[in-house]
């Protein structure tokens, strides 16, 4: 989160809890904030907690999980406030994000294992394959090289808007009237494809033998389903005592909410709910021999429980192109 993001988040959710209270708005916050959506996540824990004593802002400190924290006869509640342009709770997260934070220990990181074996150099080769490209991306000297090629083969193809880019290919192969210049990219197209399925699958390989630290995948696995869904979120909070977390949401007292942006609506996900049932035993992540994804797993041999689901994907273009990076899925997804 960028410091002026950060600085709006905190005056919004800062301005919720005097709401929450009952209490004037001060003209401070809501100058700062975005008292809307503060007044939305306000009428919602009222209605959450009828019986709160007061809400209170958890300050700067990062030595507890939650942004608010809601007090009744009964005890406590952190509360993690998240401020979303879109609907969901799951996370998007860096590409080298499971070596960065130590689920494997002696493992390359992504980015750098593709280097090591030459993807890059093997994407440029197919990409100059095609002979069509216009005159203002032929240029292989500057940033953006590759993505443009990339882009203009899907121009080629004639891609639709959320259209899958190898389905599209596919259906140029298949039509008896496409050009051979059709063919031609999508013919491309495919082979990046597969090349960047194979070289995930080799990287899978190279995790395998790597050791893991099941501390540190706990750790991560629990972040994750409470909302922490950034680098900078999880490095806040990664070095926290996890019987901490463990007991917050064992005791039912941690609660994920999320206001919409746009419609100010709001959403609350139970992070004790999701895990009810879990025996944290032999917690691993769990690599297939097939496939693109890794799960994070717990329990014992006859209650293994999926926790995570973890895609390696590329966000951009399409796969093997641009913006590589992790989707994560908790089990309701």
């Amino acid at each position: 989160m960028g410091k002026h993001e950060r600085a709006w988040v905190e005056a919004t959710e800062r301005l919720t809890a005097r709401l929450a209270n009952g209490a004037d708005p001060d003209e401070e916050l809501v100058e700062a904030g975005r008292p809307d959506l503060a007044e939305a996540l306000a009428d919602r824990l009222r209605s959450d907690f009828p019986d709160a004593t007061a809400v209170r802002h958890a300050g700067n400190s990062y030595d507890s999980l939650g942004d608010l924290i809601v007090e009744t006869p009964d005890g406590e509640t952190f509360v993690e406030a998240k401020f979303v342009a879109s609907g969901g709770t799951r996370a998007n997260l860096g590409q080298d994000t499971l070596t960065e934070f130590g689920l494997f220990e002696d493992a390359t990181a992504w980015s750098d294992f593709r280097e090591e074996i030459g993807f890059p150099e093997d994407r440029e080769a197919l990409l100059r394959e095609f002979d069509g490209y216009p005159d203002d991306v032929r240029d292989w000297s500057y940033k953006s090289a590759v993505y443009d090629r990339a882009k203009h083969l899907k121009n080629v193809l004639d891609v639709s808007r959320g259209q899958n880019t190898g389905s599209r290919a596919d259906e140029v192969l298949a039509d008896p009237d496409a050009t051979e210049k059709e063919r031609e990219a999508a013919r491309i197209v495919n082979a990046i494809l597969e090349l960047d399925r194979e070289e995930k699958l080799a990287y899978f390989d190279h995790l395998r033998e790597a050791e893991q630290n099941p501390r540190n995948v706990e750790t991560f696995a629990h972040l994750i389903v409470c909302g922490y869904h950034t680098a900078d979120a999880l490095d806040e909070h990664f070095d926290d005592d996890l019987k901490d977390i463990k007991r917050l949401l064992e005791t039912d007292s941690y609660r994920l909410y999320e206001v919409n942006r746009n419609s100010g609506a709001v959403s609350v996900e139970n992070p004790s709910a999701l895990l009810a049932g879990f025996e944290w035993e032999d917690t691993r992540v769990e690599i297939p021999d097939d496939g693109t994804s890794v799960s994070v797993v717990t329990g014992p041999p006859g209650n293994r429980r999926r926790v995570l689901n973890i895609a390696y994907n590329w966000k951009n273009k399409f796969q093997g192109i641009q913006t590589p990076s992790m989707n994560v899925f908790v089990p309701e997804a």
